[in-house]
């Protein structure tokens, strides 16, 4: 039979994955983004096979490196691996007319670099036609990938010795004709995924049928977390993997946790994840859930935020310089968004590990799949373990938490979108002491402190375009909180508030230059609280009094119905390169009281203000973004400085004026850093008022001052090859002014009143100069890995007591400090931790080991100081001790 050529396709997108050609970037930040899918063949071209080979009988495969822009259209070819004898020639042109769907990033199509090889096989000619009927089909199947049984489209099968080469289809589908009878050597091949080698064996009158598989290069996540969102146009970016975030230490494979290695966010005690950002109180900063607000995003143990990790898509932690979206904060907010895609291949998470369980699901449901459906659930055990490692403390903790939720995603038309979603958690915390330790000498104020938080939340988001430059986005949400806290049999404080929100918008696109965005931010709320005490807190100081138990409660409602219009100005021809984000917002809270402890209600207290803000980002140059956000921030008083006694409470908004200005700079594909200055004036904030003489008087009025300001940096080594981590620092200075309370002849200078020092200034109570923070990882072989994190920060400031003097009356001791507030320091916090994990891939389910050793290395790290009866010796109260956390994930795909 008279020999003939035919090129036969080997191995595409192989040895190598697709990189960046001057991208994928954000068009913004210029900061590279993972790829989340690589380029496929869409047309494939036959080369001619050259005459001088065939007639040598030589076979060949040509190693190119190919460039492709966003459309998936060829812009050049190199060959890097020539074979010589016109095979090179051959390969060039013929991929030159191929044509190839594009890499993905989250952002959308880009331009890639990636190697392809182009094989050359010698083939018998083919018989004339009508001489013999083509071969049957004696081989088929579908290629999936191992662990996730994706099917894979664009696979190669490969039958080694023959030029038989099927390819797979989007459903991974792939037949091959006329393979030769007996044993033979099957390769597979594919972008991104391991080439793997079988035997099968073909027999005479059967077809063989049979799912192959293989193993992906790499299968960790590749969602982002990030401050800086297209959508969202703030000005601030610190872009995370969340696959990176789960294997640091200490963060117990929550994306959340990640929040407290970033700059500008102070560490709190015992790990509690309390928002200490910028300088601000805990309370002064915003926690949403799609938009929407709730009350607390850590469960009371501070290890894990109350959502499942599956189910959360990104994190934009915003320290300050965020637009008029959001209100009622002065420091810095978190916003969570949810996933609302899903794919058709159901899934299920198990997880343990020494803290709690978690089981979560997600997929599509009904005949055509259009539902899309994630329902997930937690329970700790925590409980049982913890008083082990408190030992010696003085103290036990027992935390117990649980939490659930529930989100349903239907398919609509018309590029109209909708969601519920549903989410609830419950925590309680008991703190007691050995039997054997003494808490005091009045009977009637011991027992055990038992704190109980609870939230539950039900919301949607509508999305409705209008035409096409309008868009309607609407988000309802009803929710309930409740909370007690109670110290044995004395003492007991139950609240619970019932709350509306409504998050809308109506954005308008005038062009690619301006969009402008009018919205609402409306939120009610209905609460109530009950007190009970076994003895009246003035018994305390006369041990002789006949104690009676006394009771009172309050109750009102507060509405916030506070508008907002937001700008996006893009003013150059390119309008990627400058932004410019002017906005204002009008806030109002009323607020009406009643009950025992504020009499009969008088009508709404009301309070307005007015915040206008601008923020603004200039691409300087490709690898150089500037940064620069203004503006005031008003928040109305807590829910406890609400309350006027046998009165209407009479305060009022929290005023903040920040400022910061910033760069971003990448040195490199893998390398970049960002850097910001801050500073923030707060005044009119709620103080106690220490002159208060009971019924008929408010105890809470507008009258302190604060300022904060520093630097933020944070260095970041991408997951380019083996490694990847990130270092932050940030160095800052918090102080507050009781002004009212300062003596009136003590006054400051204009660089003091700037800058928080002189005169009734003292240090904020979470005041840390240096906060460090070093975390990093590396892949092993065989899908190991090992990460660590080490953490170093200034102590907390503290009141030192310098004796006790006695009270005769009451018969205990008060301690007495002969400096100012908060003139003395605790030690320095300084803790390492280390994790070893293993990825294990089976053909239909994954299972991801990992051993946390967290504070291996630790300082003295005390959070409190703790004094004896008469404040002659003291002792400190230390942080977390070492513990060490086993766990495993296992992940199966339906």
């Amino acid at each position: 039979m008279k020999p003939m050529c035919s090129a036969a396709l080997l191995a595409t997108l192989f040895a190598a994955p697709a990189s960046a050609q001057d991208a994928p970037s954000d068009t913004e930040t210029g900061e590279t983004l993972p790829l989340i899918q690589g380029p496929a063949i869409v047309q494939y071209i036959e080369a001619p096979y050259p005459e001088e080979a065939q007639n040598l009988g030589f076979e060949a495969i040509v190693v190119m490196e190919i460039s492709l822009d966003e459309e998936g259209l060829v812009q050049g070819v190199e060959v890097t691996g020539p074979a010589g004898h016109g095979f090179d020639e051959a390969a060039v042109d013929a991929v030159l007319e191929m044509t190839f769907s594009p890499a993905l990033t989250e952002e959308g199509p880009v331009p890639v670099i990636f190697e392809f090889e182009y094989g050359f096989v010698l083939q018998p000619a083919e018989v004339e036609e009508g001489t013999q009927a083509p071969p049957p089909i004696n081989f088929e199947g579908d290629i999936r990938e191992m662990g996730t049984r994706k099917p894979i489209e664009g696979g190669q099968v490969v039958i080694e010795g023959t030029d038989l080469v099927g390819t797979t289809d989007a459903e991974g589908h792939y037949e091959i004709r006329g393979v030769p009878l007996g044993d033979q050597t099957v390769r597979l091949l594919h972008t991104g995924h391991v080439a793997t080698e079988s035997v099968l064996e073909f027999v005479d009158g059967e077809a063989t049928v049979a799912r192959l598989w293989l193993r992906s290069e790499a299968y960790r996540d590749n969602e982002v977390v990030a401050v800086y969102n297209r959508k969202e146009e703030e000005v601030t970016r610190r872009t995370l993997v969340i696959d990176e975030i789960k294997r640091i230490p200490g963060t117990f494979g929550d994306p959340v946790k990640v929040i407290q290695t970033l700059p500008g966010a102070a560490r709190t005690p015992f790990g509690t994840g309390l928002l200490v950002i910028r300088g601000s109180n805990p309370e002064d900063s915003g926690v949403y859930i799609d938009g929407i607000r709730i009350p607390i995003i850590y469960h009371l143990t501070g290890t894990t935020s109350v959502l499942s990790p599956e189910l959360i898509e990104s994190v934009d932690y915003l320290p300050g310089g965020y637009g008029v979206q959001y209100g009622r904060s002065m420091g810095g907010v978190v916003d969570i968004k949810t996933r609302t895609d899903f794919s058709d291949q159901g899934k299920v998470v198990w997880g343990t590990d020494i803290l709690d369980s978690q089981l979560y699901y997600e997929g599509k449901i009904g005949k055509k799949k259009k539902h899309g459906l994630a329902v997930g659930a937690r329970r700790s055990y925590i409980d049982a373990f913890l008083p082990a490692f408190t030992k010696g403390s003085g103290f036990i903790l027992k935390p117990r938490y649980w939490d659930y939720q529930l989100k349903h995603v239907p398919e609509l038309d018309n590029g109209r979108t909708l969601s519920t979603f549903i989410y609830g958690f419950d925590d309680v915390l008991e703190v007691s002491t050995p039997d054997d330790f003494a808490q005091g000498s009045d009977q009637d104020t011991q027992g055990d402190i038992k704190t109980q938080y609870s939230s539950h939340r039900v919301l949607m988001q509508y999305h409705q375009p209008i035409g096409d430059k309008f868009a309607f986005d609407i988000t309802p949400s009803v929710g309930f909180d409740g909370s007690s806290l109670g110290l044995g049999g004395a003492f007991s404080l139950d609240s619970s508030n019932v709350l509306a929100v409504v998050r809308a918008s109506l954005p308008y696109t005038a062009n690619e230059h301006l969009e402008i965005e009018p919205g609402l931010d409306m939120w009610a709320a209905q609460w109530q609280f009950k007190f009970v005490s076994a003895i009246r807190i003035t018994d305390l100081d006369d041990p002789l009094a006949e104690r009676e138990g006394i009771s009172f409660d309050g109750r009102g409602d507060i509405w916030s119905p506070d508008p907002y219009l937001k700008v996006k100005w893009r003013p150059l021809s390119d309008p990627d390169r400058w932004l410019i984000i002017p906005g204002i917002r009008f806030n109002t809270f009323a607020v009406r009281t009643a009950g025992e402890v504020a009499g009969e209600s008088t009508g709404y207290a009301v309070s307005t203000s007015v915040d206008p803000r601008v923020l603004t980002r200039f691409q300087a140059h490709d690898n150089v973004a500037l940064k620069a956000a203004s503006g005031y921030y008003h928040q109305p008083p807590q829910p406890n400085e609400m309350i006027g006694v046998g009165v209407q409470a009479d305060v009022g908004h929290e005023r903040s004026l920040s400022t910061s200005v910033g760069f971003e700079h990448r040195i490199s594909d893998a390398l970049h850093y960002d850097v910001d200055l801050f500073y923030k004036k707060m005044d009119d904030l709620i103080l106690y008022d220490e002159s208060w003489t009971g019924f008929g008087t408010n105890p809470f009025f507008n009258g302190g001052d604060g300022r904060a300001y520093g630097m933020e940096l944070i260095l970041r080594h991408e997951h380019t090859g083996r490694f990847f981590g990130w270092v932050s620092y940030t160095l800052s200075k918090a102080a507050r002014k009781d002004t009212p309370l300062c003596d009136p002849t003590e006054v400051n200078t204009g660089f003091e009143y700037l800058a928080g020092t002189g005169p009734c200034w003292y240090p904020f109570d979470f005041d840390q100069t240096h906060i460090f923070s070093a975390q990093g990882g590396y892949d092993l072989p065989l899908d190991f890995g090992i990460s660590a994190q080490v953490q170093l920060v200034t102590g907390n400031p503290a009141s030192e007591f310098n004796a006790g003097i006695y009270d005769v009356d009451g018969d205990f001791y008060n301690g007495f400090s002969v400096g100012d507030y908060n003139d003395d320091r605790l030690p320095p916090f300084f803790q390492t931790s280390l994790r070893f994990d293993r990825l294990w891939t089976f053909k239909r389910w994954q299972l991801s080991t990992y051993v946390d050793l967290i504070n291996v290395v630790r300082g003295v790290n005390p959070e409190f100081v703790q004094y004896n009866y008469d404040y002659s010796e003291s002792a400190y109260v230390r942080g977390l001790p070492f513990i060490p956390n086993i766990g495993l994930e296992a992940n199966f795909w339906l």
